[in-house]
């Protein structure tokens, strides 16, 4: 039988604390009692890769003061952010754009990815017996209803659990010069920053090339070690897929002519026909049965845990192979087949010897040569990634190539749109700059429908915040309706779950957003067992 491959298929806590000390689970949640409630710091990016999280990050540090709480905002460059939060694990709470890629309209990455206890995404210390279960289930579950009912009850686990906090749903919010750029084809959680409209859109004039804006700097175009979407965005250009997320959000063939499940645990694949390298080396199936063996040696942080699950890997004809599952693994399609960029054995066999570093997930590949439809050029880092339509590709662009340009702001972004330099927003761009611009003659700004989230985080294994009580009091302080209508310009819906509703098939309805009110917070905190001295600084209970 043929993998299902339409969009439906994949579309388809503690106790409370009590006033004495020792009724506390000390396991659990340890802490001075009595004390103060120890301030803490509230981690963003900076206002120049994205000037809407400092924005919601100092309303909601004040939010925190009105219940006695001393909370700091650090907005940081995004890179130097990402490892405190990501590598080094040394951050209080942050908060993140968990962008809408199209691979995440499945579930897995917003439930298990970022919650189950040995989950790539889990560097907040979130540890639940019951989410790791449900987690593991809905992986294993083939029948797409009953992985539904699992995942929902997922989701009103996490929010009761008050695991993290969904702050708004956003849009995608672009702009692009339709004065210069033809067939502009937005996809299902991307809106035109995707690799659709990399090769659907025409170039009306000029030398052909497409210049994308963007805020952040590429740290590496490294495909094993990938887990940015800025990198993603990048990777997938130059390095082939075995399928695509198409833009309405079904599955299509891409490299790979076929995909089938023979049984839940057997899949066979057969490989397209006379593909090349971007050096002329054929593309052949031991690059595919490569790629995997390679990725799994080096626990890929993206991909491990689908690829771990790869119990045997076998070539059964010239241009096909066959994979032994340990057992069923419902995401495998999207998250997988979907996501992992096949890489020639010819030049990755001896790395990462040859490039002289200890671990392939510290090569920075600054020369990347792929198989996908634009071939590399340069990059000048920090500054520009070029790219060029790949002329033997079965997809080949309709435009001459792509000129990343990094940009210093959003402001400085806009304003080269509005001058002409820049055709096209390659991530996003903040609201009320994309209002502005849809005003100017010549250039269309707008937002599309995404399943991603902006929220903040919880490293639940410090202070306060491995109290669910605290971090329930948190969440009501979070002012949604003031975020969603002043910060995005009516860009966005109150967030609630962690899959959002857009996400329709997956998103469990009957949660409903936090309401903000900081008396509700108090009384919460004080049926806990916390407590406020004559200067209202909040104490621990006992």
């Amino acid at each position: 039988m043929t993998i299902d491959t339409s969009k439906r298929s994949f579309l388809g806590g503690a106790a409370s604390l009590g006033v004495a000390a020792a009724t506390l689970p000390l396991g659990r949640f340890a802490y001075a009692a009595g004390k103060p409630v120890e301030p803490m710091t509230l981690l963003t990016s900076n206002a120049s890769f994205d000037p809407v999280r400092p924005e919601m990050g100092r309303l909601i540090a004040q939010a925190c003061k009105s219940i006695g709480w001393d909370v700091t905002l650090a907005a940081e460059d995004y890179n130097m952010g990402i490892n405190k939060v990501f590598k080094e694990k040394d951050f209080d709470m942050f908060i993140v754009r968990w962008t809408g890629r199209a691979n995440r309209v499945d579930p897995e990455t917003f439930t298990r990815m970022m919650f189950h206890s040995e989950g790539n995404y889990n560097k907040w210390g979130y540890n639940d017996a019951s989410i790791d279960e449900m987690g593991d289930a809905q992986q294993r579950e083939m029948n797409v209803e009953k992985r539904r009912e699992i995942v929902k009850s997922m989701q009103s686990k996490l929010y009761d659990d008050v695991a993290a906090s969904p702050i708004v749903h956003p849009s995608m919010t672009n702009a692009y010069r339709e004065d210069r750029l033809g067939n502009v084809v937005p996809q299902l959680g991307e809106g035109i920053g995707s690799l659709w409209t990399d090769l659907s859109m025409t170039v009306k004039k000029g030398d052909g090339y497409v210049r994308n804006g963007q805020t952040s700097a590429l740290k590496n175009l490294n495909p094993v070690s990938v887990t940015d979407s800025n990198e993603f965005k990048e990777l997938r250009t130059i390095y082939d897929r075995l399928l695509q997320v198409g833009p309405n959000g079904e599955l299509v063939p891409w490299a790979a002519t076929s995909v089938n499940a023979v049984d839940s645990t057997t899949i066979d694949i057969t490989l397209r026909d006379g593909m090349k390298f971007h050096d002329g080396n054929p593309v052949t199936i031991q690059d595919v049965m490569f790629t995997f063996e390679y990725y799994k040696k080096w626990k890929a942080p993206f991909f491990i845990s689908s690829i771990e699950k790869f119990e045997d890997m076998s070539i059964t004809g010239a241009n096909s192979m066959r994979i032994k599952l340990s057992e069923p693994h419902a995401p495998l399609m999207i998250n997988f087949f979907a996501q992992i960029f096949i890489i020639p054995q010819h030049i990755w066999k001896d790395i990462p010897e040859k490039a002289g570093v200890d671990d392939v997930l510290n090569f920075a590949n600054e020369q990347p040569i792929g198989s996908g439809p634009f071939k590399f050029d340069y990059w000048d880092r920090g500054k520009e990634l070029k790219v060029s339509a790949f002329e033997h590709h079965f997809s080949k662009p309709k435009c001459a190539g792509m000129i990343r340009i990094t940009y210093g702001s959003h402001d400085a972004m806009a304003a080269a749109i509005e001058a002409g330099e820049c055709d096209r927003t390659r991530y996003i761009l903040k609201p009320t700059l994309v209002q502005d611009l849809n005003k100017i003659n010549g250039i269309v700004g707008k937002g599309y429908a995404s399943h991603g989230w902006y929220g903040f985080m919880f490293n639940h294994t410090r202070g306060p915040l491995q109290d669910r009580a605290f971090r329930e009091a948190v969440d009501h302080l979070v002012p949604r309706d003031v975020i969603r209508e002043v910060i995005m310009s009516g860009f966005a819906t109150n967030g609630g779950s962690t899959i959002a509703p857009a996400n329709e098939f997956w998103h469990e309805a009957a949660i409903k957003p936090r309401p903000n009110n900081v008396k509700t917070a108090k009384d919460i905190l004080a049926k806990a067992g916390y407590s406020w001295d004559s200067s209202g600084a909040l104490h621990y209970p006992g």
